[in-house]
C-alpha cells in the first residue's frame, strides 16, 4: 500500500510539472521623487502578466507584445540593468522578467522632459534646448546612454499601449 501511495504521489508531481506554467511580465512603476511636506504624492502601478504552458502556440496578442519587448532588449542590447537618476526627481522604473531572466531600467527623464519641454535630459543631468531638438541634443550622448534610454522609451510605449488596448472602451 504505501508503494502505491508514492507511485500516486510522484504521478501527481509529473503532472503538475507537466502543466506548469510559464511567466513573463513587465511592471511599470512611478515614482514620485522626494515628496514635498506640502504636497500629496502618487504611486502608478502598471503590469501586463503572461501566463502560458510550456508549449504555447505563440499567436496571442499578448504573445506578440512579448515578442516585441524581447526584440526591443535584443535591438539595443540590453544585457544588464540600468539606472538614470536625479535626485529627489520623480522616475519611472520597468522591470522585465522574461524566459526566466529579469531587466531592470530606471530613469527620471520621462518624469523631467514633461515638466519642462525645453529641457532633454541627458548624461550631464537636465540640459536647456537653446533652439537645439532633442534629438540633436540626444545624438551627442554616449552610444550606451542612448541605447539605454531608446529601450526604456520602446518599452515604455509598448506597455502602455498594451494597457490601454486591454482597459479602454
Amino acid at each position: 500500500m504505501r508503494r502505491s501511495a508514492q507511485a500516486l504521489l510522484g504521478l501527481a508531481l509529473l503532472s503538475t510539472a507537466a502543466f506548469a506554467q510559464t511567466e513573463d511580465r513587465v511592471s511599470i512603476r512611478y515614482l514620485p521623487g522626494y515628496p514635498l511636506p506640502s504636497r500629496s504624492s502618487e504611486l502608478v502601478d502598471v503590469r501586463v502578466e503572461r501566463r502560458s504552458p510550456p508549449a504555447r502556440v505563440g499567436d496571442q496578442d499578448i504573445d506578440r507584445f512579448f515578442s516585441l519587448v524581447q526584440a526591443t532588449l535584443s535591438e539595443y542590447r540590453i544585457v544588464r540593468d540600468w539606472q538614470f537618476a536625479i535626485p529627489d526627481a520623480p522616475s519611472i522604473e520597468i522591470t522585465v522578467e522574461l524566459n526566466g531572466r529579469r531587466t531592470r531600467l530606471s530613469s527620471a527623464h520621462v518624469p523631467v522632459e514633461k515638466s519642462a519641454a525645453n529641457v532633454a535630459v541627458t548624461e550631464r543631468g537636465a540640459e536647456a534646448l537653446n533652439q537645439r531638438s532633442r534629438e540633436a541634443v540626444l545624438s551627442e550622448q554616449g552610444e550606451e546612454f542612448r541605447r539605454h534610454r531608446l529601450a526604456f522609451d520602446k518599452l515604455l510605449e509598448l506597455t502602455l499601449e498594451r494597457a490601454r488596448a486591454r482597459l479602454s472602451p
